[in-house]
């Protein structure tokens, strides 16, 4: 079965100058592999060591993300967090840690699951919960089939993320999904994109903020239908 989010990670990695990098919040590995065998020097790192697979091929560092890092500052070119952001409770530290030990022009490349795609807006029309985040936190973290660090605890607007990586000096590169799912909602984009108009247009028209940047994003077809949000951000030189 093929891991789109994996070939975006390595679509955007593929093209830039061989360096160190850190896949922290590793899990089984795959993605330090497939970064291992572009040439790239791999640091794993993860709180669950026994998940990992690939230790006769690549070094591993058991740490946990959510807390101080065990590396200098600069120690990285690149940091590769896949599926992890929603996971945690302290975002704003973790990604002043992470931006630490990145290199001045290194870069950031991270995905969660794109709550704003069409399918994702229609289970909230309906549910009330985003895609990826339909279960009860507190009945799911006493279920004991599921580990306690496993758990979406924040589902991420293209909005709020944008602010996350800004307020921790991470300029924002390139902006890709994966596979692009909801297909059959595609009737919905004139709706959309008809409201996006008319609330840039009420803004202008009270001297409130210009929405014709965000909008681009939020009405493009990678946002519209990309089940996850993939990002490549650089830290800002000083």
């Amino acid at each position: 079965m093929s891991n789109f989010l994996l070939e975006k990670f390595i679509d955007l990695l593929s093209s830039e100058p061989r360096g160190k990098v850190l896949d922290i919040g590793c899990g089984d590995g795959d993605y330090a592999l497939a970064l291992h065998q572009l040439g790239f020097d791999v640091l794993a790192a993860d709180m669950d060591e026994a998940r990992f697979k690939y230790k006769d091929k690549i070094k591993f560092q058991k740490c946990n993300v959510a807390e101080k890092l065990p590396f200098k500052d600069g120690s990285f070119k690149y940091i590769v967090l896949a599926e992890v952001v929603e996971h945690l409770k302290n975002p704003y530290e973790v990604m002043g840690e992470l931006k630490r030990i990145l290199k001045p022009g290194g870069k950031l490349i991270l995905s969660t699951p794109n709550i704003l795609n069409l399918k994702s807006r229609m289970r909230y029309l309906v549910e009330g919960c985003w895609e990826y985040f339909r279960e009860p936190l507190i009945e799911n973290s006493k279920n004991p089939r599921m580990v306690i660090w496993n758990l979406h605890v924040i589902p991420w607007r293209y909005h709020e993320l944008e602010y996350l990586l800004y307020h921790s000096g991470l300029a924002i590169e390139t902006i890709a999904t994966s596979r692009h799912r909801g297909l059959g909602l595609c009737f919905l984009i004139p709706l959309i994109k008809l409201q996006l108009y008319l609330k840039a247009r009420r803004a202008r028209s009270k001297g409130n903020v210009d929405y014709m940047r965000i909008n681009k994003i939020l009405s493009s077809k990678d946002m519209l239908f990309g089940e996850h949000l993939v990002i490549k951000a650089v830290k800002k030189m000083v």
